[in-house]
């Protein structure tokens, strides 16, 4: 038997243009597949929130009276107004006010605007004369926004 080298041996030639084909093949789909996984990962975006409205004022300033005279309970409402940080309203959100021992919570509609109506009773200590509420948003897509002073709870007299 004579020996023709590897450029005169056929036998190694016959499978491997369908190798190369297969593995070109196998190679192409695993890269759209990952393009793909990459492409569907989008980043958070910002939210911006603000009470606009309490207990039918504007502004975010709920005033409680009796002023020095002990303990004070309140029932309150609020408008919260949610946006992106483009300035497009936020519809699906879901908003909490907490704080001072009271609570209540909504969902934004498609303006971007949560009416919080349900609300508990806050308190004001004999000796407290200012108090804040905290306001947390929460929307798909969206990092959290969390600010700690959103309404504060004023005694006037």
């Amino acid at each position: 038997m004579r020996n023709k080298g590897f450029k005169g041996d056929e036998r190694g030639v016959e499978g491997l243009p369908v190798r190369l084909i297969v593995v070109l093949v196998v190679g192409v789909i695993s890269l759209s597949a990952m393009v793909a996984a990459v492409n569907s990962f989008k980043p958070q975006r910002t939210l911006t929130a603000a009470v606009t409205e309490v207990s039918s004022k504007d502004g975010n300033l709920l005033q409680v009276s009796n002023a020095g005279e002990g303990v004070v309970s309140k029932t309150w409402t609020c408008y919260v107004n949610v946006t992106d940080d483009r300035g497009d309203p936020v519809s699906g959100a879901s908003v909490i006010v907490h704080g001072l021992g009271g609570a209540g919570s909504g969902v934004t509609n498609t303006r971007g605007v949560a009416y919080i109506s349900k609300t508990n009773d806050i308190r004001l200590n004999a000796n407290q004369n200012i108090g804040y509420m905290a306001l947390e948003v929460n929307a798909p897509g969206f990092y959290q926004y969390k600010n700690e002073n959103a309404l504060a709870v004023v005694r006037v007299n």
